[in-house]
């Protein structure tokens, strides 16, 4: 449904994304991560059609997203990492107004619409420009939803949203997979990906570093485990099996294992006597950041 093929836009200053290659399947949720100037947004611009690439080519929905883009923005929702409104209309006077741009039947969608207003508290009353931040952002949010499309390209969705809203955009995205649509996140909420995606792509300067299901992402993390023995354990027993771990005082340790490892650790424990077990995995973004270690390499 959406894909990238040697996609390359370079920036002065060596700056821009390079050769990216992706495909994100009709009804998955792909996550695409990475810090600010990773390229995230850039790629976005040209799947929209919004910025050129000067080298390869970008699709959704087997249409070329330069030469399409008006075709492709009709089966497309849309959130911007910047929103850019026209501040002197009021909010309902915007939304009623992007429906007519789109061609969508006015009767049809009211009822998504107006459900999407209700679900994150939008205030509709007044004009645009007298809007805060959060309070946009949310107006953005409808905007991309309301003609309920096939695909969905989100860069930072959730910017400047509280908590609450923040669950629940990534409730309507759970309810947006289970309707088949296809969805692409560009994000840094590392959270909101492992809630939400199927599969993960890493950007580290333009360049795309790691491709993976979030179930083999996770399985390489290492997971930390708080453990006290009832007495000094056998420690030969640990290094036999390959787990680190570092020692607090004679019976607490912490004990490091990695994800598809953990049925041996069960096994070396149950020949101990365990007073306390406790976890402590790794969140995506600290298995991210090894990407960003000296020692990584480009892929």
């Amino acid at each position: 449904m959406i894909e990238t093929r040697d996609i390359t836009l370079k920036y002065s200053g060596n700056k821009g994304i390079f050769d990216l290659n992706f495909k994100v399947e009709k009804g998955e949720a792909f996550g695409y991560i990475g810090p600010k100037g990773a390229g995230k947004t850039s790629t976005i611009r040209v799947l929209m059609g919004l910025s050129h690439s000067s080298k390869g080519l970008a699709t959704i929905n087997g249409l070329n997203c330069f030469n399409k883009a008006a075709a492709i923005q009709k089966i497309t929702g849309y959130i911007p990492e910047e929103t850019s409104f026209f501040d002197g209309m009021r909010v309902k006077e915007y939304l009623n107004f992007i429906s007519r741009m789109r061609g969508s039947s006015r009767s049809k969608k009211t009822g998504l619409r107006d459900s999407l207003i209700e679900r994150f508290e939008l205030e509709t009353r007044g004009k645009i420009e007298n809007l805060s931040n959060d309070m946009k952002q949310k107006l953005a949010i409808v905007t991309a939803f309301m003609h309920d499309p096939e695909v969905l390209i989100l860069d930072e969705p959730t910017n400047g949203l509280d908590p609450l809203m923040q669950s629940r955009f990534v409730d309507l995205i759970i309810e947006e997979k289970r309707q088949g649509k296809t969805i692409l996140m560009a994000t840094h909420m590392f959270e909101n990906v492992e809630r939400t995606c199927d599969r993960v792509g890493i950007l580290k300067e333009g360049h795309i570093v790691a491709q993976d299901d979030i179930i083999q992402v996770k399985s390489a993390e290492i997971k930390s485990y708080f453990v006290r023995f009832e007495a000094h354990p056998n420690l030969e027993q640990l290094k036999k099996y390959g787990f680190g771990y570092k020692q607090f005082s004679e019976k607490d340790y912490e004990i490091l294992c990695q994800g598809d490892r953990i049925d041996a650790l069960v096994k070396v424990l149950s020949h101990e006597k365990v007073l306390v077990f406790n976890s402590n995995t790794q969140t995506l973004e600290e298995i991210f950041q090894k990407y960003y270690s000296k020692e990584a390499i480009n892929a």
